[in-house]
C-alpha cells in the first residue's frame, strides 16, 4: 500500500506551528498460513516507511497525523519492520475454538450474523468502536493473548484476554505494551432468535493501564507519575435489516456504560449511538444513512468524579474520517450517502455537525494507547467554554482497477466553530489522501 497524505490544519495563532504539509508512506505485509484439520497457524511481517514527515506542525498541539508520526519517532523518515501476527487457532470438539499468540481483534465482529446487510452495517458502524486494530494508521496494532469462541446455531459466546502492541503511530510497533491489560466477553444472539431480523449482542470489557505516562488526558490540568486507569464497560448492541418498499431498511442501537477509577477519581460515563438507513434496489444502489452519537463529558474538573466517556482502544477513524476528534465528550449528528455507480466503484459523501457534550471538558483526539511510555494515546485541547465544534463535509471514492489493484481517495473539510476558535485563528481545515493497494 502507498499513500500520499495532505493536511491544511486550522491556522494557528501567531508563533504557532506550520499547518500545511504533505507526506508519503508505504506499507508492505507478507503473510504465511498453514491449515490442518483442527489447527490453523498464521504469521505475518510488516514493513512501514515514511517520507517527508513535518517537523514544525506543532502548536497548539499536534497538527494532524503527520505531526503525530513525527512526534513518536523524531524522524522525517520514520520506518520499521516488525512481527504483526503469529498465532495458532485450535478447533476443539463441540464448536469450541481457542486462539493464542499475536492476533487481530475487533470488538463487535466476534460473531457473523449470516445476513449481508447486517454485516455491512456492522463492518462500517459497529466493529472496533471499543477495540480495534487502528487500521487507518500505517503501523496499526495487534494483540498478544488468548481468545476462546463457542459457536452455536442460535448464539455465540466469545472471551479474550490480551495486551495491545504499541503500533498506531509508533515505529517500534511490534513491542507489547506490558502496562495495558484488556479483557472482553461478548454474547451474541443471531437474527430472529430474540428480535426478528436483528443481531443482538451483550458485552463486558475491562481495561487496566499503569504505563509510565505523565500526560493525563482530562480537564483537571494535572499530570501524574504514571497512568492509573481501571475502567469496566458494560453494554449492548442491536443491528437489524428488513425489506421495505422495494429496498432494504437497516437500524443500529449501541449503548455502553462505564464504571471504575480514573486516577484518583471515580469514573462514571456512557455513550449511545442511534442510526438508521435505507438502500434502494436501483442502478446505483443508493444507501442513505443517518444517526446520532452522544459520548458524555465531564462537567466539573475539581470534583472527585470523572465523567468523560473513555473509548478504550478503538479504530477511531471509522467514526471520524477526518481524524481530528475522538468519540469522547462528543455529540455527532450525521447523514451519509453511499452509491455504487458500477461494480468496481463505490462513492461516499458525509455531512456531520459536531458539538462537545460538556463545555467544561476538552476537545479530545487520539485512538488509544500507542506507546508503553511517553504518550497516553489521547490528548485534549481547552474549548474556551464553548460546545459548537463545527461542520464536517467529507467525500471518498474506492475504485477497483483489477483483481489485485485498487485506488482509494478521500477529502474532508471542517468549518470551525467556537470550540476551534478558542485555540486556532483559521476557519477551515482540509485533509486529503490518495492511496493504491496491491494485494495477491
Amino acid at each position: 500500500m502507498s499513500r500520499i497524505e495532505s493536511w491544511s490544519f486550522f491556522d494557528p495563532p501567531p508563533a504557532g506551528g506550520d499547518p500545511d504539509y504533505t507526506f508519503i508512506a508505504n506499507r508492505l505485509r507478507f503473510a504465511v498460513t498453514s491449515t490442518w484439520p483442527r489447527v490453523d497457524v498464521n504469521a505475518s511481517m510488516q514493513y512501514v516507511q515514511f517520507g517527508g514527515l513535518p517537523t514544525g506542525a506543532v502548536g497548539p498541539g499536534l497538527l494532524g497525523t503527520g505531526a503525530v508520526y513525527y512526534d513518536h519517532s523524531r524522524r522525517t523518515d520514520s520506518h520499521g519492520v516488525y512481527l504483526r501476527t503469529l498465532a495458532a487457532r485450535v478447533r476443539l470438539p463441540g464448536t469450541l475454538t481457542i486462539q493464542a499468540g499475536r492476533f487481530p481483534y475487533q470488538s463487535g465482529a466476534e460473531s457473523p450474523s449470516g445476513r449481508p446487510k447486517i454485516e455491512a452495517v456492522k463492518r462500517s458502524r459497529l466493529d472496533s468502536r471499543l477495540i480495534g486494530e487502528f487500521e487507518w494508521s500505517l503501523y496499526q496494532r495487534t494483540f498478544d493473548g488468548v481468545r476462546g469462541d463457542l459457536d452455536r446455531p442460535r448464539w455465540h459466546l466469545s472471551g479474550a484476554w490480551f495486551s495491545p502492541t504499541q503500533g498506531g503511530f509508533e515505529e517500534d510497533a511490534g513491542a507489547r505494551m506490558s502496562g495495558v491489560d484488556v479483557g472482553s466477553v461478548t454474547f451474541t444472539v443471531r437474527p430472529s432468535v430474540v428480535v426478528p431480523a436483528t443481531d443482538v449482542t451483550a458485552f463486558a470489557l475491562y481495561y487496566g493501564d499503569d504505563r509510565r505516562v505523565t500526560a493525563r488526558p482530562d480537564n483537571t490540568g494535572l499530570s501524574a507519575e504514571r497512568a492509573a486507569v481501571r475502567v469496566t464497560t458494560l453494554g449492548a448492541s442491536a443491528v437489524g435489516s428488513t425489506p421495505a418498499a422495494g429496498g432494504e431498511a437497516d437500524w443500529l442501537v449501541w449503548f455502553a456504560g462505564q464504571t471504575g477509577s480514573w486516577y484518583d477519581e471515580d469514573h462514571r460515563a456512557w455513550s449511545l449511538a442511534l442510526e438508521g438507513g435505507y438502500q434502494w434496489k436501483s442502478r446505483w444502489q443508493p444507501w442513505v444513512r443517518g444517526g446520532l452519537l452522544h459520548a458524555t463529558g465531564d462537567s466539573d474538573p475539581v470534583d472527585d468524579r470523572h465523567g468523560t466517556f473513555f473509548p478504550v482502544l478503538p479504530t477511531a477513524r471509522k467514526y471520524g474520517y477526518t481524524t481530528v476528534y475522538a468519540p469522547m465528550n462528543l455529540r455527532d449528528l450525521f447523514v451519509e450517502v453511499i452509491t455504487r455507480p458500477s461494480s468496481r466503484v463505490t462513492v461516499r459523501g458525509d455531512v456531520r455537525q459536531l458539538w462537545l457534550a460538556d463545555s467544561a471538558d476538552l476537545w479530545y483526539t487520539g485512538s488509544g494507547a500507542g506507546q508503553q511510555e511517553g504518550s497516553f494515546g489521547y490528548a485534549g485541547r481547552r474549548a474556551g467554554g464553548a460546545t459548537d465544534f463545527g461542520t464536517v463535509v467529507e467525500g471518498a471514492a474506492d475504485v477497483s482497477l483489477g483483481r489485485h489493484l485498487s485506488v482509494n481517495g478521500f477529502v474532508g473539510f471542517i468549518h470551525a466553530g467556537p470550540v476551534v476558535h478558542a485555540r486556532f485563528a483559521g476557519d477551515w481545515l482540509r485533509f486529503a489522501y490518495v492511496e493504491s493497494v496491491v494485494q495477491f
